[in-house]
């Protein structure tokens, strides 16, 4: 495949990674309590320069997936930076860090 497609389809070279990020949330978190945590969340993800997809909320549960921003990919630290976030913050009870995938092709 000519280099031209591989950047277009972002493969080979040009691949990007990502990782989900799942959780349940503290019962009970909403109103401001849960815009507080969005805003952690937001800070952390943004400061990394990565992008989220995802919600946090909906049947006190976090779901979404991080990748870098623009063109960007996520790496190894960006991985342990999040989980460590989420170990720390109260609103969390449990959660999980996948592994580093392929974002556009390589997750459910």
């Amino acid at each position: 495949m000519k280099r031209r497609l591989r950047k277009k389809k972002r493969l080979g070279e040009f691949k990007e990674l990502g990782f989900e990020v799942r959780g349940d949330l503290r019962l009970g978190l909403v109103g401001a309590a849960l815009d507080a945590f969005v805003d952690r969340l937001i800070d952390v993800v943004e400061a990394r320069q990565l992008a989220f997809g995802g919600g946090a909320g909906r049947d006190d549960k976090l779901d979404g997936f991080v990748t870098g921003m623009g063109r960007g990919s996520a790496t190894e630290d960006d991985r342990a930076a999040l989980a460590a976030f989420l170990e720390g913050d109260v609103a969390i009870i449990r959660h999980e860090v996948g592994e580093l995938c392929d974002a556009w092709y390589g997750w459910d």
